[in-house]
């Protein structure tokens, strides 16, 4: 039979798997940014790429794609104990139209008879497809997950540390109250040992004792 071979790619397929590679790509875009010294990232991918919540085959697709649209520079891969550094060429994040630019040509056409081979070889093709969509949606839902997870615990620490202080002011405008209080009880005290809670209209009884009356003219001429 003469014709087209028919696309086994419907609307939607491998695009979908791009638009996911190109979200985790940025995360891990970001965690190099954050991690590297200046322009160079040296240290461990992998635990970059757990940062950002992608495994080692997740992590390998997001850095080619950094890589084939210039984002990024791998200049030594870390194998054998070595560190991985990378030169970051650009801030600029990852678009959707990034990731759509590095897909196979869909406009490709292939003529002539087609063969159980073809068939086969586009079933597998699609196979493989949509089981990396699958896998690429999971690493997203995962990565989504770590980070609301780190957001929960965040949250708890805060609020922890909000009751704590809350708890602190408490016991502080209690310690405060109680100090008040003694310093009032410790004014009535001195104010009775000095007499000062006689009334000013009561008698004064005359002092008749020479050394009494010494002293008192003693304390008055300190006042002045």
């Amino acid at each position: 039979m003469q014709g087209q071979s028919p696309s086994l790619y419907p609307q939607g397929g491998p695009l979908l798997a791009r638009t996911n590679l190109h979200t985790l790509a940025n995360s891990l875009f970001d965690e190099l940014r954050g991690a590297a010294d200046g322009s160079t990232f040296e240290g461990r991918l992998r635990e970059i790429s757990t940062e950002a919540g992608l495994n080692s085959v997740r992590s390998a697709e997001a850095v080619k794609l950094l890589e084939e649209t210039g984002r990024i520079e791998v200049v030594q891969r870390g194998r054998r104990g070595r560190s991985t550094i990378i030169n970051i060429a650009s801030a600029e994040p990852l678009t959707i139209e990034d990731a759509e630019a590095r897909l196979p040509s869909r406009s490709a056409k292939r003529a002539g008879r087609i063969n159980y081979d073809d068939i086969g070889s586009a079933v597998v093709d699609r196979l493989l497809a949509l089981s990396r969509d699958d896998s690429l949606r999971t690493a997203q839902v995962e990565a989504f997950a770590a980070a609301s997870e780190q957001q929960s615990r965040r949250l708890e620490e805060l609020e922890s540390v909000l009751e704590q202080t809350a708890q602190r002011e408490t016991d502080l405008r209690i310690r405060l109250r109680t100090a008040d209080e003694a310093l009032k009880r410790a004014e009535e005290n001195l104010r009775r040992a000095l007499g000062g809670d006689r009334p000013s209209s009561a008698p004064r009884t005359p002092i008749e004792d020479d050394d009494a009356r010494a002293v008192l003219d003693i304390l008055r001429s300190g006042r002045d």
